[in-house]
């Protein structure tokens, strides 16, 4: 097989007759399929490491990270990189990404969907989206901008609960660690299984939320939230405990209160994620008198008066 029809194919460029070609090609034999697999992982590599201009510019951004110098840093998210799921000729190939605490990553998955990965989140899809169904698996938030293929729906697992749309934009939380399930629309429409059992379906600018094992369904009211695509941790009218919390999950840093009462008031501003904890923590000493400690051995900040 030509490499650099794989390479297109990899990019989104190829036309229908050449991904028949190649759909053939891994069909014929395990040995085609292996090959398929290793040029894979070696496109996804050189487009992590990369810093050089021109080969950005040859290799249209499958993944990109947003901030300088990610790239190199990146390389330490793929943890295992391919690996098989199942032995027969329907076996897909998954890419496994861990983004790390402070960064975020936008990819193109073969199917031309768009995704941006959260800070402290873990993503797995496909090399290649094979079977009747589109299924990734998240743990943590990420925003999709499904392509329409209403014969192959596009499903998001999570362990709180799954996803399913033929095309749309929305937003999904479901941090594991923190317990959380939102879900959020924009465009389209989604319906949210639980066990296999539907339990809801959002129109636009709709969000549903999992608490107490309770999904409740409302309209969409702050979007600063989700300033987080470019890069903001934004807050609008929230009270103190609400902000840490955030911190904690785009950081994976714990935060212990100690304060004999929280301030009463809600806080508005935004941030950078790539200014770090410290940075946003100043911003907020700004508005709230206290002091902060970090215990060198755990990690963790202390918020003292």
């Amino acid at each position: 097989m030509n490499k650099e029809l794989l390479y297109r194919f990899f990019e989104g460029k190829t036309s229908v007759s050449e991904e028949k070609q190649i759909k053939e090609w891994l069909d014929a034999s395990e040995d085609n399929r292996h090959i398929f697999f290793l040029e894979r992982k070696m496109y996804d590599a050189i487009l992590l490491t990369t810093h050089d201009s021109t080969q950005k510019k040859n290799r249209s951004a499958l993944l990109s990270p947003w901030t300088s110098g990610a790239a190199a840093a990146l390389l330490l998210i793929i943890l295992g990189g391919l690996y098989l799921l199942g032995q027969n000729r329907a076996a897909e190939s998954y890419n496994r990404l861990i983004v790390p605490p402070g960064q975020r990553i936008n990819l193109i998955l073969s199917d031309n969907s768009n995704v941006w990965l959260n800070s402290n989140t873990e993503f797995r899809y496909p090399t290649v989206f094979s079977k009747k169904e589109r299924t990734v698996y998240l743990n943590g938030e990420a925003y999709f901008e499904v392509s329409k293929n209403v014969e192959k729906p596009f499903i998001v697992r999570t362990g709180q609960g799954d996803i399913r749309v033929t095309g749309t934009s929305f937003n999904v939380e479901a941090y594991s660690q923190f317990n959380t399930f939102e879900t959020s629309l924009f465009e389209g429409g989604v319906e949210i299984y639980r066990n296999e059992t539907r339990i809801a379906a959002l129109q636009p600018n709709q969000k549903a939320i999992l608490s107490n094992n309770k999904l409740v369904v409302s309209a969409i009211e702050d979007t600063d939230h989700f300033l987080w695509k470019d890069g903001l941790i934004a807050f609008n009218n929230k009270p103190l405990h609400e902000i840490l919390l955030s911190l904690e999950k785009y950081f994976d840093t714990k935060i212990e209160l100690e304060l004999k009462s929280l301030p009463q008031h809600t806080y508005t501003g935004k941030f950078r994620q790539s200014d770090g904890i410290d940075h946003a923590l100043r911003v907020l000493q700004r508005s709230i008198h206290f002091r902060y400690d970090r215990d060198d051995e755990t990690g963790i900040i202390y918020i003292r008066r």
